[in-house]
């Protein structure tokens, strides 16, 4: 029994951790587990030097190149928004583009649309400024397109940017520099120039505006900085995956008496919802009587102008219809 006891207490001595355990003689340690990978995110800088409508981005000043840094920050890691924002590009650049060369204005004036909007048609603010040019009620009828209880051209895409290209026209005019005229398109010429006035200064980068206006530069920077060289800060879209031009024919017609949409999709072969996509500047579930500029699926305009006839009147001075701008 002596040598069965002696036995066990041996084999416990010899047991890591066992009786021989004791303090100052520990176990042996569990082995460390290996660390964790570190993903490492890629910093992306504002580059320079950069120019705007042409114009130099004073960025050897501090305090603008920290207003541009935060809104490119923002803008270049804010990957499903960018990333919407080179799928509608593709489909509505050239059109902006082709009016742009049209008139001899610069290019850099496409992403003003990008800060305004994001490409959206329907895009409302809560102050009421409509669609993808995000003009108030006023300055749209200033600028020859219709608000009215039955029509709104604001979210007409290409009417509203002929009217958005002729008010930075104007802008442009008044205070003959690109980032003086993109804060005014923003705020409003009368507070531009009344900061001017008041702060003896007119160079866009040395005036205290609103933070909003000051912020809408910027942001139109740092879209034109991502969108002109997408594949430098990640984003390499397959062309497959971008939304292509709409694909319409275009017929100018005049309305004797109010029709109704499902009746106007029908005589181009099509239906309700894809007739209001191509014409969201129609409000109700109707046109009302007038001359308007109306788009149609492609190759359907001949079947069309047959069909509306019933509808249809000769366009004259007695009719009393503004014709659509």
């Amino acid at each position: 029994m002596v040598l069965i006891i002696i036995c066990v207490l041996a084999g416990l001595w010899l047991l890591p951790g066992g009786a021989g355990a004791g303090p100052g003689l520990p176990g042996t340690p569990p082995q460390a587990a290996p660390a964790a990978e570190v993903a490492r995110l890629p910093y992306f800088s504002v580059p320079s030097p950069l120019f705007l409508c042409g114009e130099p981005v004073p960025l050897e000043e501090p305090e603008v190149r920290e207003g541009l840094d935060r809104e490119f920050t923002i803008e270049v890691w804010s990957r499903a928004q960018t990333t919407m924002w080179l799928k509608r590009a593709h489909r509505y650049f050239p059109e902006i583009e082709r009016k742009l060369r049209a008139r001899r204005l610069p290019l850099d004036l496409k992403y003003v649309v990008v800060a305004e909007s994001d490409l959206r048609t329907g895009a409302k603010s809560s102050a009421g400024a409509l669609g993808p040019w995000q003009f108030m009620g006023p300055t749209a009828q200033r600028f020859q397109l219709r608000c009215t209880n039955d029509v709104d051209e604001r979210m007409e895409f290409s009417a509203a940017t002929d009217a958005a290209l002729s008010y930075l026209t104007n802008l442009h005019q008044i205070f003959h520099n690109w980032a003086l005229a993109l804060a005014a398109y923003n705020s409003g010429e009368g507070r531009v120039l009344k900061a001017i006035a008041t702060q003896g200064v007119n160079n866009f980068y040395h005036l205290s505006l609103p933070e909003e206006t000051e912020r809408y530069v910027h942001r139109i920077l740092a879209a034109k900085i991502i969108l002109e060289d997408p594949a430098r800060y990640g984003y390499d879209l397959p062309a497959s995956e971008l939304y292509a031009p709409l694909n319409y024919d275009e017929v100018r017609v005049t309305l004797a008496r109010e029709v109704p949409i499902r009746s106007l999709a029908e005589a181009c072969g099509t239906y309700y919802k894809a007739f209001k996509t191509l014409n969201p500047w129609i409000k109700g579930t109707s046109l009302c009587a007038g001359t308007f500029s109306l788009k149609i699926p492609k190759g359907t305009a001949p079947r069309f102008q047959v069909a509306i006839r019933p509808w249809e009147q000769a366009a004259s001075p007695s009719t009393g219809a503004a014709p659509k701008k």
